[in-house]
C-alpha cells in the first residue's frame, strides 16, 4: 500500500483501519516506511525549509507505560502521531516549525509519557524543524521539565511553559493554560478547564509594549474559559487571533470581545487531535497581510475507531475535506 492509497483509505473509513491490533501493526510499518523514505530523500537531496510555514498539532496523548513494547492505553496513539510526522516530513518545502498545543501526555503527565513523546518528535527535529510544546490539562509541569529540560530556561514566565516563536510576519506566543492543582498524587486528575495565570498576563502586557509586530496567541484551552485572557485581547489590538486545542474538533470561529470599538472581534481556530475526534493537523502559512490556515483532514471517529463507522462519522470526514480560514495581519 503506497502513501496515497493509505491516506485515501483512512479518509473513506473514518480511521476504522486502526480498530484491530493487526491493522495497527500494519499502520506502524506504514508510518515507519514513510519516515524511512523521508530520511533517505534527505540524504540524497537537501530539503528546503519555509520559514513562513508552520504545522499545528494538538492532543497527541502519548502513553509511555509499555506492555510488550506497546502503550498500555490506546496503543495506536503513537501510530497516529508517527503517521502525522511522516506526512509532515513529506511536505515540500518543509515547515520551519511544528507547534503542539498541549495534552502531550496520555492522561496524568507521567515522565515516561514525555520520554516516549520526545523520542517520537525527535524525527521532526532531526529534519531541522523546530518543535514547540504547550501544556494541556493532561500534562504535568514537573515531569515535563525533567524531560524537556530546555523549557526551564527558555520559558518567559517562571513556573509555566510559555514560549515565543518568531515568525517572518508576526510573533506566536504559546501560553500555559494548565490549571494544575497543588499536591497532586501520581495518577490523580487535575482541573479539566483552563486558566491563564496573572503572571502570564503581566508578561504579555510588557511584551506588547516592547514589540511593534502583531501577535497570535495560543494555548490548549478555548478562549471562553479564560476571562482574563479575553479581557487582555479586548484591550490589545495587536492580537490578530487565537489558536487552541482541547476539544479535538476543527473549528473556525470568532469571539466578540470589543463590542463598542472598531476592532470588535478576534478570530479563533480550534485544532483537531491525532487520535480521536477530528483527525489531522493544520498547515499555517503567512504573508505580510494574512495568516492562512489549511486543515489536513485524516478522518473522524469518536471515541475510538470502528470496523463499520457510522454514517455520521463518514459525513463529518467528507465535510472536512476542504477546510480553510485566515487571520488578517
Amino acid at each position: 500500500m503506497d502513501r496515497k492509497q493509505f491516506l485515501t483509505s483512512m479518509l473513506s473509513l473514518g480511521g476504522a483501519a486502526l480498530a484491530s491490533s493487526a491493522n495497527a501493526a500494519i499502520l506502524d510499518k506504514t508510518a515507519e516506511a514513510l519516515i524511512a523514505k523521508a530520511k533517505t530523500d534527505a540524504k540524497h537531496k537537501k530539503r528546503k525549509i519555509d520559514p513562513a510555514t508552520t504545522v499545528l498539532l494538538s492532543d497527541i496523548h502519548i502513553c509511555g507505560e509499555l506492555e510488550n513494547g506497546k502503550p498500555k492505553y490506546y496503543p495506536y496513539n503513537p501510530t497516529c502521531l508517527k503517521l502525522r510526522i511522516a506526512e509532515i516530513l513529506s511536505m515540500r518545502p518543509l515547515p520551519a516549525n511544528v507547534l503542539v498545543f498541549g495534552d502531550v501526555a496520555w492522561d496524568y503527565g507521567l515522565e515516561e509519557d514525555y520520554r516516549y513523546a520526545a523520542e517520537l518528535l525527535s524525527e521532526l527535529e532531526e529534519a531541522g524543524i523546530k518543535v514547540t510544546l504547550g501544556m494541556g490539562n493532561h500534562d504535568r509541569r514537573e515531569p515535563f521539565f525533567k524531560v524537556f529540560t530546555s523549557y526551564s530556561a527558555s520559558t518567559k514566565v517562571a513556573g509555566r511553559v510559555v514560549s515565543v516563536v518568531e515568525m517572518p510576519h508576526f510573533y506566536f506566543v504559546m501560553l500555559d493554560s494548565l490549571a494544575e492543582l497543588p499536591n497532586l498524587r501520581l495518577r490523580q486528575a487535575t482541573t479539566v478547564s483552563g486558566e491563564i495565570s496573572g503572571g502570564q498576563i503581566e508578561w504579555l502586557r510588557e511584551f506588547v509594549k516592547d514589540n511593534k509586530r502583531r501577535l497570535v496567541l495560543g494555548a490548549h484551552h478555548p478562549l471562553n474559559e479564560m476571562a482574563n485572557l479575553e479581557q487582555f485581547i479586548a484591550q490589545t489590538p495587536a492580537v490578530a487571533g487565537y489558536i487552541y486545542g482541547h476539544t479535538h474538533i476543527w473549528d473556525k470561529s470568532v469571539r466578540v470581545v470589543r463590542p463598542r470599538k472598531g476592532l470588535h472581534m478576534v478570530q479563533t481556530v480550534g485544532l483537531p487531535a491525532t487520535f480521536y475526534g477530528d483527525i489531522g493537523f493544520v498547515v499555517m502559512r503567512s504573508t505580510p497581510e494574512t495568516i492562512k490556515f489549511e486543515y489536513s483532514s485524516k478522518g473522524f471517529w469518536w471515541p475510538q475507531p470502528k470496523d463499520n463507522p457510522p454514517a455520521e462519522w463518514l459525513s463529518r470526514a467528507k465535510d472536512l475535506a476542504d477546510e480553510h480560514c485566515q487571520f488578517l495581519l
